[in-house]
């Protein structure tokens, strides 16, 4: 049974930097570099496509989630660390504790590491972008060699509701 919790991960952390994108690189290599000959060609470009922005949206959703819970560490140790910090030399003010918790090693370890993840959901939105656009780009490309080469075009959905739908009897 394949469950959304097993598809966004059980880790508040994902290793999202060994994410193995090497599947979805061959991907979008071979449609840089293929010229379709027919139909089945272009339509196995698009499902190609389509496969490769599957992977990249699990991807995704580790990384969103990884992002939220990093935020939120962030935010919960600068608070931390503030409440922490008491001046060695008299009156420790506001702005103080502010200061100790932003300049805080701790913070800026759980920073860096929020700023890989979001670098990672960047590239991974880009190279699901080129998957989308591309399965596009195949699709209508198949549809005009159908209506070039076959002389027709499917449809889509029907344009004309069957006479025995009881709907349709009661169009009047």
């Amino acid at each position: 049974m394949v469950t959304l919790g097993s598809m966004i991960g059980t880790n508040s952390e994902e290793e999202f930097v060994n994410f193995d994108l090497k599947e979805i690189q061959d991907v979008l290599q071979e449609l840089a570099n293929t010229k379709p000959i027919d139909i089945a060609h272009a339509e196995l470009l698009q499902q190609k496509s389509l496969r490769g922005a599957d992977i990249l949206t699990e991807y995704l959703g580790k990384i969103i989630k990884t992002i939220g819970y990093l935020e939120s560490k962030v935010s919960s140790t600068k608070n931390r660390v503030s409440l922490e910090y008491n001046s060695t030399e008299g009156k420790t003010t506001a702005d103080m504790k502010k200061w100790a918790g932003e300049c805080s090693p701790e913070v800026e370890e759980l920073q860096i590491k929020l700023a890989k993840a979001k670098a990672s959901k960047l590239v991974v939105e880009k190279k699901y972008d080129l998957l989308i656009r591309g399965h596009h780009y195949w699709k209508d490309l198949t549809t005009g060699m159908r209506k070039s080469i076959l002389g027709y075009s499917i449809p889509t959905t029907d344009s004309q509701p069957e006479q025995g739908d009881p709907i349709v009897k009661n169009w009047g």
